[in-house]
């Protein structure tokens, strides 16, 4: 589905693709839903196309989880059947979804928390330690908050996205927060947007086609509350964590 190819390269060249396939793995406590919304609203302010899948563990306590995101230039019909890119943030992330990665495909992965790397199908991996990271970006208070933001600059920078939108994304989600929030989250991405990945080709996601003036980036959630709302609905009740509360 997906055009994506692993390949090392010494140049600064950037290989265009018309579509990627980025699955995030890792803990519900992570933000990785976070950063997948990031980058669909992105999307949306790009003209390019965007669909996504996640899962959510069903404890308050939180768990493993994914967020994937199909990016694309073209239409774009479903949230990819294997991805090009893998970030695990633990070994259970990597475990439990290597196989998702395509023939040829790139894992990035936490180097302090994956160890036994599996050598199939070609993938190319890459070690990066998003925690000790995004420590010394942000201070040594941070602990690991703020990694899912410094892996969010990673991926930015990859596929020389548009990081001036996607600031302007980010400082509108955490401008009405204390100010040290967005402080940090933006000292978190700025370092993982500086990070030297290393002899990697970089890739560029081919300018989107869509009309930009007449589309919104939204998510099955959302519709469904508009939905009820324009049927009369006016109160809702569910269990604390499901997600359309």
């Amino acid at each position: 589905m997906s055009t994506a190819t692993a390949a090392v390269s010494s140049s600064d060249s950037k290989k265009t693709l018309r579509n990627a396939v980025i699955r995030f793995a890792g803990n519900s406590q992570d933000g990785i839903q976070s950063i997948g919304g990031f980058l669909a609203r992105l999307a949306g302010r790009t003209a390019q196309e965007v669909m996504t899948y996640m899962t959510i563990p069903a404890t308050i306590s939180g768990g493993p989880s994914i967020f994937q995101v199909h990016l694309g230039s073209g239409e774009v019909l479903t949230a990819g059947d294997e991805a090009d890119v893998l970030v695990a943030f633990y070994q259970h992330s990597y475990d439990g979804h290597f196989n998702a990665l395509r023939q040829g495909g790139i894992c990035l992965y936490d180097s302090a928390e994956v160890k036994e790397i599996k050598h199939e199908k070609g993938v190319f991996h890459i070690g990066i330690p998003f925690t000790a990271a995004t420590v010394e970006a942000i201070g040594g208070s941070a602990k690991d908050r703020g990694k899912n933001m410094f892996v969010l600059g990673l991926i930015v920078a990859v596929f020389n996205l548009d990081k001036e939108k996607l600031v302007g994304i980010i400082s509108r989600q955490f401008g009405k927060k204390d100010e040290s929030v967005l402080r940090n989250a933006m000292l978190a991405f700025d370092a993982g947007y500086a990070y030297q990945i290393g002899d990697i080709e970089k890739f560029a996601l081919a300018p989107g086609e869509a009309d930009s003036g007449h589309r919104i980036s939204t998510d099955g959630n959302q519709m469904l509350s508009l939905g009820l709302l324009a049927a009369g609905v006016r109160y809702g009740a569910a269990y604390s964590i499901t997600p359309w509360c």
